[in-house]
């Protein structure tokens, strides 16, 4: 006679929990599982790289500036917190960020089923998912493994973004502002979610007109995070070598991105040019994308973050984790989504091949970089798919909840 036992939501909520530290303190304690992660070109790169981040560290403990040895590419503010932080430390740091990050995602997850609780249902939506679950997901998803033991300092970037959605979704200007504001100060491009913020904020002050506000606010916090590394370095030299060197891809080591196999290829004469237009993807979605989710900011946030994910300069596995997160918020739109089977597969080939790729190109000398560049491709199709497959559901539900009688109908629209 066998006996079943069901565990509850709280408990399987802690099984969850603890597992996810388990296999981050266990995996921690093999250096050289960390060491072989913190090398790969998947998981890290020149700006998010903690190997470059100690030569910056050494420089600066030792009275040079830090950007001297052209090896360190990153913000000054994260000197301080690595050097002073005992090494035995860092990866209790890097797992309380992630348990933290889960805390909040299943925050937001609450308050987004708060807010939307009263709003009409499409006919074939199951129940909602379990804020737990979402945190569940980001703990335990591969990529989030993989970024913390790497140690990539794109954790911090995440962070700073999911703190500034949960704080607008409660409603603190300040904080949030304070958050997208960090999160553009380590990496650039979250800037682009600034607009986004600030919706999610109107959510809890409708009929307020707050966007000056929370652009001063905005303006304010970065302009203090500059004006405090400028104080901690005592030079503006860090300008150039973090953002500069990201908008001018000055390093063309190979990565994930669509950048550098091409700009690889391309005459020197059509350098400028060619930079621009690859920089403007990152941007030239967010107004559409703002003004078409206005309503539903939040999911434009996941959007936004996928397409930056893809055609940023340095992008890595760490950049899809974070907006990865944002999917399971939108339970409801799975039953919509037309490719799921194929993005599942798109995603093991690319993961499994990446490595393999890189390998005979580099150490085995029996490939050449087209081989890893195609399999990067394949990597961005997946991601794109994702979006492309998640947008077309959650318009194809906000459809049939406006005209029940056409679920289920082709629609074109004339």
């Amino acid at each position: 006679m066998s006996t079943t036992i069901a565990l509850s939501s709280t408990a399987k909520r802690d099984l969850i929990l603890i597992a996810s530290i388990l296999i981050r303190f266990l995996l921690f304690q093999f250096d050289n599982v960390t060491e072989i992660l913190g090398s790969r070109v998947e998981i890290v790169t020149p700006v998010t790289s903690f190997r470059r981040l100690t030569e910056g560290i050494y420089l600066f403990q030792n009275g040079v500036p830090p950007y001297d040895g052209g090896i360190f590419h990153q913000p000054p503010l994260l000197l301080p917190i690595f050097a002073y932080i005992p090494t035995i430390l860092t990866p209790i740091l890097y797992t309380c960020l992630d348990l933290v990050f889960a805390y909040l995602i299943q925050e937001i997850t609450r308050i987004k089923q708060q807010l939307y609780k009263d709003c009409p249902r499409s006919d074939g939506d199951e129940g909602e998912i379990e804020p737990w679950v979402v945190a569940g997901c980001y703990l335990l998803n591969p990529l989030t493994i993989a970024t913390c033991l790497s140690k990539s300092t794109v954790v911090f970037t995440n962070f700073a973004v999911v703190a500034s959605v949960y704080y607008a979704m409660k409603g603190n200007r300040s904080y949030a502002m304070f958050g997208i504001a960090m999160a553009t100060y380590l990496s650039l491009y979250p800037i682009t979610m600034v607009a986004l913020i600030i919706l999610l904020l109107n959510q809890n002050m409708p009929g307020k007109s707050i966007a000056v506000h929370c652009i001063i606010l905005f303006i304010g916090w970065l302009s203090g995070l500059i004006g405090l590394s400028y104080l901690l370095v005592g030079s503006w030299d860090f300008l150039s070598a973090t953002y500069g060197f990201i908008l001018l891809l000055s390093d063309l080591a190979p990565n994930i991105g669509l950048f550098w196999y091409f700009f690889i290829e391309m005459f020197d004469q059509f350098r400028n040019f060619f930079l621009v237009v690859f920089q403007l993807h990152t941007l030239i979605f967010a107004a559409p994308l703002t003004i078409k989710f206005r309503d539903h900011p939040l999911f434009a946030v996941f959007v936004l973050g996928g397409i930056t994910a893809v055609f940023k300069s340095y992008p890595s596995i760490g950049d899809a984790s974070l907006y990865i997160a944002f999917l399971p918020i939108y339970s409801e739109i799975v039953n919509y989504m037309r490719y799921s089977f194929l993005i599942t597969n798109i995603f093991l080939y690319s993961s499994l091949l990446a490595p393999i790729f890189y390998h005979l190109w580099i150490y085995a000398g029996s490939g050449n970089a087209n081989f890893f560049y195609a399999i990067t491709l394949v990597y961005s199709i997946g991601n794109i798919v994702l979006l492309v497959d998640a947008t077309y559901a959650m318009l194809r539900r906000e459809f049939d909840v406006r005209n029940p009688e056409l679920k289920g109908r082709e629609v074109t629209q004339k």
